[in-house]
C-alpha cells in the first residue's frame, strides 16, 4: 500500500525564504504581490506551506520541499541550470513567464501572490522575476534594480542579466 507523502517538514529543516520584489497594486494592473527567494536561502522572510494556499509557486531549481509544492494554489515547474549561457531554451521559460503575466492581468485568475523560487533565490529566480517584470512594463535596468534592491547580490549571472536586457 502506498503511503501519502507527509505535509510536515522535518524538525531540522529550515524553511524556504523569499523577499518581496513588487507589492500588490504597485502597478495599476498588478493584482498580486511578486516574491523571489530560495528553498535553501538565509535571506528573506521565512515561508510556511500555508502562505502558499492562494499563491502560485514557480520552482526554478526543483528543490522546493513537497509541503510547499502541495500547498500552492498552482505549482509551476520551470527547472533550469544556473550557468553562464548565450541563450536559454525558451520552450519552457518564456511560456511560464507569459502564463504568469496573463494571470496577473486578469482579476478572475490572479493569485494572491507569486513566489518565484530557486535554490538560494539569486539567479534562476532572478531571471524569471526579471522577465516577468519586463512583461509587466518595466525597462530592463528598472527590473534589474528592483530585483537587486529586494535581494542584494542577486543576478550575479551576467548571462541572465543580458537575457533580461534583451527581453
Amino acid at each position: 500500500m502506498l503511503q501519502e507523502p507527509s505535509l510536515e517538514l522535518p524538525a531540522h529543516a529550515l524553511p524556504p525564504r523569499a523577499s518581496l520584489v513588487l507589492p500588490r497594486g504597485a502597478l495599476p494592473s498588478l493584482r498580486a504581490s511578486i516574491w523571489m527567494g530560495g528553498a535553501h536561502s538565509l535571506l528573506g522572510e521565512p515561508l510556511s506551506p500555508a502562505a502558499l494556499d492562494a499563491a502560485w509557486l514557480v520552482d526554478c531549481a526543483g528543490d522546493m520541499p513537497h509541503p510547499y509544492r502541495a500547498s500552492a494554489a498552482a505549482h509551476l515547474a520551470c527547472v533550469f541550470s544556473d550557468v553562464e549561457v548565450l541563450a536559454l531554451p525558451s520552450r519552457h521559460i518564456l511560456p511560464i513567464v507569459d502564463r504568469l503575466a496573463a494571470a496577473l492581468a486578469e482579476p478572475a485568475t490572479a493569485p494572491a501572490a507569486v513566489y518565484i523560487m530557486c535554490t538560494h533565490g539569486m539567479n534562476r529566480s532572478g531571471l524569471i522575476t526579471g522577465l516577468l517584470l519586463r512583461r509587466l512594463g518595466f525597462n530592463a535596468e528598472a527590473a534589474i534594480a528592483q530585483i537587486r534592491a529586494a535581494r542584494p547580490g542577486a543576478l550575479s549571472n551576467a548571462s541572465f542579466v543580458d537575457l533580461i536586457r534583451r527581453a
